[in-house]
């Protein structure tokens, strides 16, 4: 199975948000739900002081959790040919179970539909060969989309330990 995933160089993030716009503008998502959005956290002290952002969205996990919580079976799949987790909206009751147990915060409840949704890797996109639009749009060159992509390496302070669900990003420096 092949695996899409991200790498993120967050010396490269300036934190201009480009990235969360295009996404919105592409799935057309409510000013609430964000399937892509920026942190900044700050560290050290004057004349130390340092912020440092991260991109963050659904890391399209090997073992998700949010598919294992999902109490309705086939309300979210991964796909075999990509790797890319999906929420079936007309399946999803809403329940937010998915939304308790990621460590990444992914998935977004939508109080117009009363349904859950999350990233989907702009597969309307990358079914056609596009990036997805985040990739795209990113001013800093700071997000790639790749396929096969080794997932190991160091993370951000405070992000769960990659042995949870086992997603699909790097992080460089």
């Amino acid at each position: 199975m092949s695996q899409k995933g991200w790498i993120f160089d967050k010396s490269k993030c300036v934190s201009c948000k480009a990235c969360t716009v295009a996404c919105k503008m592409e799935n057309n998502t409510l000013t609430e739900v964000n399937y892509r959005w920026v942190i900044e956290k700050e560290s050290g002290y004057y004349p130390s002081a340092e912020i440092r952002f991260t991109s963050m969205a659904c890391f399209h996990c090997a073992n998700p959790a949010c598919m294992a919580a999902c109490p309705i079976d086939g309300a979210i799949t991964k796909d075999a040919d990509t790797g890319i987790v999906l929420i079936h909206q007309e399946l999803c009751v809403g329940c937010k179970y998915c939304m308790a147990v990621c460590p990444y915060g992914a998935p977004q409840f939508n109080e117009a539909s009363q349904k859950v949704e999350k990233c989907t890797f702009c597969n309307q996109r990358t079914e056609q060969g596009l990036l997805p639009a985040c990739v795209i749009t990113c001013v800093g060159r700071a997000l790639e989309a790749v396929d096969d992509e080794t997932w190991d390496g160091e993370v951000p302070d405070g992000f769960a330990s990659r042995n949870m669900t086992h997603p699909a990003v790097k992080f460089k420096d």
